[in-house]
C-alpha cells in the first residue's frame, strides 16, 4: 500500500541481462555481475534485533490488505493438495493521522479502505493467529499540504498550528496503537513513516528522525518488547528537482540514506522496497529511466545495514507491470500490456528476486511479498496506454502480483518457500544457525536433549549466565527460566512432522514459567526449540531443539 502522489517521470532505461543459475534446487536465474553488491567486510553472527528469526532463516511475509490475505487464505492454504506452508508474517497498514479520511489508527479497531482492499487488522490476525506482523504507519500529510504537521504534532512543535491539544491527541493515539500492538502479543515489525525518502510521502528529514526516535522511545517506555522499528527506504531510483532542497530526495547523494538514518540505537531494521531485480529491470523501465540503477541502488541500502550490523528486511515487493493472470509485462510508467508467458514472468522476475535473496542471506532476515491483484483496486487502476501521473494512472502501472493468479506461478512460488531458509520451510538444507543465528555470548547446551513430561533439561541461558528447564507437561510446553527473568519467549515446534508452528508464549505466575497450551496423542512426538529475550537485554538467545513423545 504505497500511498503515491508524486512524478513517475525519469530518464532513459537500461536493460539488464541475466545468467542461468540454480536457487534451492529449483532452475532460477543468477544475479549478473555487473549488479553484485560489493559488500563491506560483514559478520551475520553480529546481528541483532527484537523479533529476528531463529537459526538464520527467513521470516516470509505475505501482504497487503486484509481482503488479499483472505484470498490467499481461501485459495491457497485451505487446499491441502498444494500443501502450502504458512506465511511467518502478514503485513497490513494503518495512519497516525489526525483529522483526516480515514481516520487516525484506520484499520486497527474498525475496517478501513484506502482504495487498495480493505484493512481490518482484527479480523486477519484471527485468520492467521500465528503470524508475526508487519505494519506499515503512514504519518504523511501528503494529500493536505506537506507541511509535516503529524510530526510536529506528535513532537510537540515547532509550528503555531501545532496546539497542545492536538500535540496530545497525536501523543494518545500512538499510546494506544502501541499498547494494542503490545496486548496482540507476537512479533510485530513496526515500519515508522514507511518509504522515508519516497518523494510522494514528502517528509522532512529532520522532523522524520526527531519523530522515529520519539515513536521508538514510547514503545520502550511502554514495555512493547514484541515491537521491533523497521526504518524503510523507497529504494525510488529518481532524484526529485533539486531546487527544492526541503526533502532529501536526491539518492545520487553518497550521503543520502545518512541524512534520514535516526541512529543504530533506535534502528532495528533497515529496510527497502524492491519491486524491479536483474532480470525485469529492463522490461519495466524500458519506456522511462532512472537517476540510479534500482539494483545498485538496492544493494546500497543492503551495504547500509551491513555497515551498521542491522538485519535487513525486504519490506514490500512485487513484480510490478507483469500480470500474472493475463501473462503481459507492460513498463510501468506507461501502461502498454504485451504477452508474455508464465515461464517469462518467472524468469524475468521471480527467479532473481529470490536468487538476490539468497545472495544476501548473511543479512536479509524478513521477506514481504505483496500478493495482490493491483488492476482490481482503484488506487492502483491503470488504463491501457496510460502514462504515470496522468489521468487515469495516478500511481503508473503495477498489474496483478496474486501468485494463485496463475498456477506455474504459484507452484514454482510454493515449491521456493517451502525451503528450509525460510521459517515454515522444510525442505532442501536447512540453516543450522551458524555466523547468521541471534549472536550469544555462551550459547544454551541441552544437558538433556530428549525431556520428558517433566522439567528435566536444563542449560546455560546465553548473557544471563542463568539456567533454565524446559519440557512438556499438563498439556503445555512450558519454559521456566532460573535465576534470571525474561521480558519475552518465543516457541516453534513441530508435531509428528507437520508444518512448523510459532507461538509467543504466556507467562504464568503462579507456575513461575512460560507457557504454550499444546494437545498431543498418545504416541505423537513434538520438537522443540525456544528464543528468549533476559530481562534488560536487547536481543535474543536461541536454544537448542528437544524432542518429547507423548
Amino acid at each position: 500500500m504505497r500511498l503515491r502522489t508524486s512524478t513517475r517521470a525519469g530518464r532513459a532505461g537500461v536493460a539488464a541481462g541475466a545468467a542461468a543459475a540454480t536457487l534451492l534446487g529449483l532452475g532460477l536465474v543468477a544475479l549478473p555481475a555487473a549488479h553484485a553488491a560489493a559488500a563491506p567486510p560483514f559478520n551475520g553472527a553480529t546481528l541483532t534485533a527484537r523479533d529476528l528469526p531463529a537459526n538464520g532463516k527467513i521470516l516470509m511475509v505475505m501482504g497487503q490488505d486484509s481482503d488479499t490475505l483472505s484470498a490467499y487464505q481461501s485459495s491457497v492454504l485451505n487446499n491441502p493438495s498444494l500443501a502450502a506452508p504458512s506465511p511467518g508474517g502478514i503485513t497490513l497498514y494503518t495512519n497516525l493521522i489526525e483529522g483526516g479520511n480515514p481516520p487516525a489508527l484506520a484499520g486497527m479497531f474498525t475496517t478501513a479502505n484506502w482504495g487498495a482492499g480493505n484493512v481490518d487488522f482484527q479480523q486477519t490476525l484471527s485468520q492467521y493467529p500465528n503470524a508475526a506482523l508487519s505494519v506499515g504507519l503512514d504519518l504523511s500529510d501528503s494529500g493536505s499540504g506537506c507541511t509535516n504537521q503529524p510530526l510536529r504534532a506528535l513532537l510537540g512543535g515547532p509550528g503555531s498550528d501545532i496546539t497542545a491539544a492536538m500535540t496530545n491527541q497525536y501523543r494518545g493515539d500512538l499510546t494506544k496503537m502501541i499498547n494494542q500492538l503490545k496486548a496482540w502479543n507476537r512479533p510485530t515489525y513496526l515500519r515508522i513513516g514507511y518509504e522515508f525518502d519516497g518523494p510522494w510521502n514528502c517528509y522532512n528529514s529532520t522532523y522524520y528522525i526527531d519523530a522515529f526516535q520519539y515513536i521508538k522511545q514510547q514503545i520502550d517506555t511502554l514495555g512493547a518488547t514484541n515491537v521491533a522499528t523497521v526504518w524503510q527506504s523507497a529504494a525510488w531510483p529518481l532524484d526529485t528537482d533539486t531546487a527544492d532542497p526541503q526533502y532529501d530526495y536526491i539518492v545520487t547523494d553518497p550521503n543520502h540514506l545518512n541524512e534520514w538514518y535516526p541512529g543504530d540505537q533506535y534502528v532495528d531494521y533497515v529496510a527497502l522496497s524492491d519491486f524491479y531485480n536483474s532480470g525485469s529491470e529492463g522490461e519495466q523501465w524500458g519506456c522511462s529511466s532512472y537517476s540510479v540503477d534500482p539494483v545498485t541502488l538496492q544493494n546500497t541500502v543492503l551495504n547500509f545495514a551491513r555497515a551498521h550490523d542491522k538485519p535487513a528486511m525486504i519490506a514490500e515487493s512485487a513484480p510490478q507491470g507483469y500480470s500474472n493472470a493475463n501473462l503481459t509485462q507492460s513498463c510501468i510508467m506507461n501502461k502498454n500490456p504485451q504477452a508474455t508467458t508464465a515461464q517469462g514472468i518467472w524468469n524475468q522476475w521471480y527467479a532473481p528476486y529470490f536468487q538476490w535473496i539468497e545472495n544476501n542471506s548473511d543479512v536479509i532476515r524478513v521477506v514481504s511479498y505483496i500478493n495482490t491483484d493491483w488492476d482490481q483496486q482503484t488506487q492502483w487502476m491503470c488504463g491501457n496506454g496510460d502514462a504515470a501521473d496522468g489521468t487515469g494512472c495516478s500511481n503508473g502501472y503495477w498489474g496483478d502480483s496474486a501468485v494463485q493468479d496463475n498456477p506455474t506461478i504459484l507452484s514454482d512460488f510454493l515449491s521456493t518457500i517451502k525451503q528450509c531458509i525460510f521459517v515454515n520451510g522444510s525442505t532442501g538444507t536447512c540453516p543450522t544457525g551458524g555466523a547468521s543465528s541471534p549472536p550469544s555470548s555462551a550459547p544454551p547446551t541441552s544437558s538433556s536433549p530428549t525431556p520428558s513430561a517433566s522439567p528435566t533439561a536444563t542449560a546455560t541461558g546465553g548473557t544471563s549466565g542463568s539456567s533454565f528447564s524446559e519440557g512438556v507437561a499438563g498439556g503445555e510446553i512450558f519454559f521456566r527460566p532460573s535465576g534470571f527473568t525474561a521480558s519475552s519467549v518465543y516457541v516453534h515446534y513441530t508435531v509428528s512432522g507437520q508444518s512448523q508452528l510459532n507461538y509467543a508464549m504466556t507467562w504464568s505466575a503462579s507456575a513461575g514459567q512460560w507457557q504454550q497450551p499444546i494437545s498431543l496423542s498418545a504416541g505423537q512426538s513434538v520438537s522443540f526449540s525456544f528464543d528468549y529475550t533476559p530481562t534488560g537485554q536487547s536481543y535474543q538467545d536461541t536454544t537448542p531443539t528437544y524432542s518429547y513423545t507423548a
